[in-house]
């Protein structure tokens, strides 16, 4: 159970912030059972046409970690290179919007919390989950809201939270002056899918 728990904390997502332009309409972007994690926001083309642009990684690891007094936490990494976006000069455009020659995986680290800390959110089904999101050799404090489902035997967290890129401290992307070929808002929606039988090393909660 605390396996399973431990992903409630397994986020890289912030809080939704008020009144965000440019939202698209919501969809589930990434399929239940899988183990990923997806950016997803807007381009405007020529400054008129906008298409939703998503990247998605499967390359995420989980790793439960013991915090002393009875506590644990969660671990969580994502190499910025394994973010695909069906079109390689974006990605290549992500690895420097992400800074990934600075950091190479996005990481997030859970708030430390007690085995029954663990239970308890897991038995509710969702909660509220805080941490460290470390991004371009800097780090955010996040308060993130999950949800829990059980499926062929397992447990996923899923959700997905709405943003801003500089309340990462990115900068959105533009090309041409002014953004006159392509500009992307400063919006940025962060989509998660993790499974319990995908947490490493997790004998120290047992």
């Amino acid at each position: 159970m605390i396996k399973s728990a431990l992903l409630a904390f397994c986020l890289l997502m912030p809080l939704s912030l008020p009144a965000l332009a440019n939202t698209l309409p919501p969809r589930q972007v990434l399929q239940a059972g899988s183990h990923c994690v997806a950016w997803r926001t807007t381009k405007t083309l020529a400054m008129v046409s906008q298409q939703e642009v998503v990247g998605t990684s499967c390359q995420v690891s989980v790793t439960a970690r013991a915090a002393g007094a009875g506590k644990f936490s969660a671990l969580v990494s994502i190499p910025i290179s394994s973010f695909n976006s069906n079109e390689a000069d974006r990605d290549k455009e992500v690895l420097k919007i992400l800074k990934a020659s600075v950091q190479p995986n996005l990481t997030f680290t859970t708030e430390a919390l007690s085995k029954a800390q663990w239970e308890s959110l897991l038995a509710k089904g969702q909660g509220t989950v805080r941490g460290k999101l470390a991004v371009a050799g800097r780090s955010f404090s996040l308060t993130s809201l999950i949800k829990i489902r059980k499926s062929a035997g397992k447990i996923e967290v899923y959700g997905s939270i709405r943003t801003r890129f500089t309340a990462l401290g990115l900068q959105a992307p533009e090309v041409g002056p002014g953004g006159a070929i392509a500009k992307v808002p400063d919006y940025l929606e962060l989509h998660f899918n993790l499974s319990s039988d995908r947490v490493q090393n997790f004998g120290i909660v047992k």
